[in-house]
């Protein structure tokens, strides 16, 4: 439709000057979080290495704002899955997403447990991981019309695996 565009920038411009109570009143937080993504960065967004020190898993997640708000990504809840649970964690550093913008730079990094280590080892054929890891993310975020919640599973195959890492005893 050729007026949609016309008519969301009129009302952008409008709760741009409105009180934060009755933007509140007006926008529900659901509909803002319509229109935010919760994705993996397109180019190596995991990478697991055993064949250091500290083996460790790194994720790069990628969040779009494609609201009229700016929002303050206040806590992203992680449940990454290789074949089965292997660990909950959270990213609690905040992060701005600006309006109609798109952050490739949210960073999650943990050291790997012996027991985590080879739950991810069993499911690795050569370098790569033969089944696809699935990340459950809750992200909850600030913005003017309140508290924002974003709720999506992350599936990503052929991850590879660096280095073969210390044996088991």
């Amino acid at each position: 439709m050729a007026l949609e565009p016309i008519n969301f920038f009129i009302i952008e411009q409008t709760l741009r000057i409105l009180p934060r109570w009755l933007v509140r009143a007006l926008v529900r937080p659901k509909e803002v979080a319509r229109h935010v993504d919760i994705d993996l960065r397109r180019i190596n967004p995991i990478d697991i290495t055993f064949g250091t020190d500290i083996p460790r898993i790194s994720i790069y997640f990628r969040i779009s704002n494609m609201s009229p708000f700016n929002l303050i990504l206040d806590r992203l809840l992680i449940e990454l899955w290789v074949g089965q649970p292997t660990f909950r964690r959270a990213i609690l550093e905040r992060y701005d997403v600006p309006k109609r913008s798109s952050r490739e730079d949210v960073y999650f990094s943990e050291q790997l447990t012996i027991p985590q280590q080879e739950q991810i080892r069993k499911h690795v054929n050569g370098q790569l991981i033969s089944e696809p890891i699935t990340i459950y993310v809750k992200a909850y975020f600030e913005s003017k019309v309140g508290f924002i919640y974003v709720e999506k599973i992350l599936e990503h195959r052929d991850v590879p695996c660096k280095g073969k890492g210390r044996a088991s005893t």
